[in-house]
């Protein structure tokens, strides 16, 4: 049997939505104002202000194997952050479309859903709709992918940091393995991506093979998708310079990036915050990624094992590097311990200040990304 890692309930599967809604509703200023402030993401350092769009695109060559309809095709949502102009504009709350997210999130978590009504009080730094800032022109694009139950904007502080240095970054809702998608006609995928119990090692594979090679190809359609309309000139994606592909992922989205870069040759850089390497498959830790890549996570994992493959990964990718944090947990590396110092009280969080580490990360994940695709 599997080591209980594994488990479909345990801190590092619950996900990252479970977290912030635990986050917000025991952080909320209304309950416990002064003992557990609720904060704001840290504004964007760079010279650009930072716009974002959403997108539902549909990749017709695929069906949804998540799904019993024979006729569905895979589709996914997708949000893009960008530089943009300065301006007096309303920027967009963390939560867009709070009437379809909260229930959702009351029926997944089985609380009350009075609890994540204040989600709605924490706001970006992202203008909607934004116009792309006039002499950004061939700049690279940097895809993000997240982790079970995850969702896109899960790491948006990170993705603003980027936007506002003018890079165009794009994040996904892996549908079915997102903690939930709204897609354009009100339908919603659900989450989908979990077991009962304990898996022996064949029904681990059989389980997360198919799921990997999704994500994966998810990844190379967003690619294929951002290629095609910058060739028919679309104001926003004609500024990306498809020579110059960064891609990153937390936990599972790890993962994802490490087989993505393996298989891809076009993403020129992966950063893997924290990943979870068990389901990456063993061609590619035996092979490794020959581009460079960054890990960057806690100084143990749970499993001793992820962190036993990701050593021979590592061995066998020549441009490699590698940061292990100490006093930090899975989900500081996403926005979750930037809402509320509550998060290390109750330990999902490191003892290191949300803001002191968040800074951090801003300084590694910028850093490496201006090294391997700007030249800086």
């Amino acid at each position: 049997m599997l080591n209980p890692t594994f488990k479909k309930i345990s801190l590092y599967s619950l996900g990252f939505a479970a977290l912030l809604v635990m986050t917000f509703a025991l952080g909320h200023r209304s309950i416990i104002p002064m003992l557990v402030p609720l904060n704001d993401l840290p504004t964007p350092t760079g010279p650009y202000a930072v716009g974002t769009q959403m997108f539902e695109w549909q990749d017709s060559s695929r069906d949804e194997w998540f799904t019993e309809e024979q006729s569905d095709k895979r589709r996914i949502v997708v949000q893009t952050w960008y530089p943009t102009e300065a301006s007096d504009a309303k920027p967009l709350p963390y939560l867009a479309n709070p009437d379809e997210w909260l229930p959702a999130l009351s029926v997944v978590l089985q609380l009350p859903q009075f609890l994540f009504n204040h989600l709605t009080d924490i706001d970006t730094h992202s203008v909607l709709n934004a116009p792309l800032h006039p002499e950004v022109k061939k700049t690279p694009l940097v895809v993000f992918s997240h982790g079970i139950w995850g969702m896109r904007f899960q790491n948006t502080a990170q993705f603003e940091a980027l936007a506002s240095r003018g890079y165009i970054v794009l994040a996904v809702d892996h549908a079915y393995d997102a903690s939930l998608t709204i897609f354009n006609d009100g339908t919603i995928a659900d989450f989908r991506s979990g077991y009962e119990g304990e898996l022996s090692e064949d029904e681990f594979w059989a389980l997360r093979n198919p799921q990997v090679k999704t994500r994966v190809a998810d990844i190379n359609f967003m690619i294929n998708t951002v290629a095609q309309k910058a060739a028919a000139q679309d104001p926003l994606w004609a500024a990306v310079d498809l020579q110059r592909i960064g891609m990153f992922g937390h936990s599972y989205g790890g993962a994802s990036s490490i087989d993505a870069a393996h298989q891809d040759p076009r993403i020129d850089a992966t950063i893997v915050l924290d990943g979870w390497i068990l389901p990456v498959p063993p061609k590619v830790i035996d092979q490794g990624v020959s581009s460079p890549i960054l890990f960057i996570g806690r100084e143990t994992w749970p499993d001793p094992l992820n962190y036993q493959k990701l050593d021979v990964l590592l061995s066998n990718s020549p441009q490699h590097q590698s940061v292990l944090m100490p006093s930090t947990e899975h989900f500081d590396f996403s926005d979750a311990p930037l809402f509320s110092p509550f998060m290390q009280t109750v330990g999902l969080a490191g003892t290191i200040p949300a803001a002191q580490l968040a800074a951090d990360l801003e300084q590694r994940i910028v850093g490496f990304f201006n090294t391997h695709l700007k030249g800086l």
